[in-house]
């Protein structure tokens, strides 16, 4: 459990530095638009790229895994967005979008991974990298193709088509992770310098983008949207690894770290990548923004209270 506020806390004074700064004059709105835009185009793409090309290809494709916390996730998004159009009226394609991601989108590389290092030693870093991969490279695609046809789709269906391809293939936070997995697939090392230089950037990601969050909370009243918010909650932290737990065991009889591994996951807040995509396409801002920090703050409990289950069940080696 100390771990576990070891971890959070200082997530909570990144986001409240954030809201400080803006509080008391240090920072402008436009602030929180910079920061992510860094993040977004710079940081983030050299996170990805490392996560996916240090882990071997052989790991990284563990598809039965892959398929249990992909399909936790797909069902709950299902549920996420029929929720969406049913009780809060989402017409909208963009946010409709992001409501959905922000029910099933998890931490899975700022707390994720340090917590699972925490509870089951190295044998804890595979699952939650494959995990954090396959989720980045699955939502993110799902998520940019979304938000690039929603934009363009008024433009006729030809230009519509060659502006979501070119999104796409040109999207950086798409195309890292790919490089990272064909770098893998290969072999390929970068040079010290080049690596370095990337491992520098990659750990302003996070950082940026939660300063960026708690900037734009500013001015934004949390009881707004409240409902909306407990209903994410709800699934993110709750239904979605509930759903996860059914496919992993009772459907398919998963390795218990694995099934383990992939329900953990599941329960990970909300993250911050929510946020950045949110702000980089002008929709459901403050709703991700808050989700991101709910989730975050109850977290505390629930992962507190399967965290212990699990440490108990499966033994720890270090």
């Amino acid at each position: 459990m100390q771990e576990l506020f070891n971890i959070v806390l200082p997530v909570f004074g990144i986001i409240f530095a954030g809201y400080a700064s803006r509080r008391f004059g240090l920072l402008q709105d436009a602030s929180a638009q910079a920061l992510n835009s860094f993040a977004y185009y710079i940081a983030l793409p050299a996170l990805l790229f490392l996560s996916t090309a240090r882990v071997p290809v052989q790991s990284i494709l563990n598809w039965p895994f892959i398929f249990a916390y992909l399909c936790g996730a797909l069902i709950t998004l299902g549920v996420a967005l029929a929720g969406g159009r049913l009780f809060f009226a989402h017409r909208n394609l963009s946010t409709l979008a992001l409501h959905g991601l922000a029910a099933v989108f998890a931490n899975t590389v700022y707390m994720g991974i340090p917590l699972f290092l925490a509870a089951f030693g190295e044998r804890g870093a595979a699952p939650a990298v494959v995990g954090a991969v396959a989720s980045n490279l699955f939502f993110i695609g799902l998520v940019v193709l979304v938000l690039e046809i929603s934009q363009h789709r008024s433009g006729g269906s030809a230009l519509a088509v060659k502006a979501v391809a070119k999104a796409l293939f040109s999207n950086p936070v798409l195309v890292a992770p790919s490089l990272g997995l064909a770098a893998s697939a290969l072999q390929i090392h970068p040079p010290v310098p080049v690596d370095r230089f990337l491992e520098l950037l990659s750990r302003a990601a996070g950082p940026c983008a939660l300063f960026a969050l708690g900037l734009s909370l500013y001015g934004f009243p949390i009881r707004a949207g409240a409902s909306e918010i407990t209903w994410l909650a709800l699934l993110k932290l709750l239904i979605h690894p509930l759903i996860t737990w059914v496919v992993v065991g009772p459907v398919l009889g998963l390795d218990p770290i694995w099934a383990a591994s992939a329900v953990l996951l599941a329960a990970m807040p909300t993250g911050a990548i929510v946020f950045m995509f949110a702000q980089k396409y002008d929709s459901y801002v403050q709703h991700s923004a808050t989700t991101v920090v709910i989730t975050t703050a109850l977290s505390l409990v629930t992962l507190g209270v399967l965290f212990s289950w699990y440490g108990t069940t499966i033994p720890t080696t270090h």
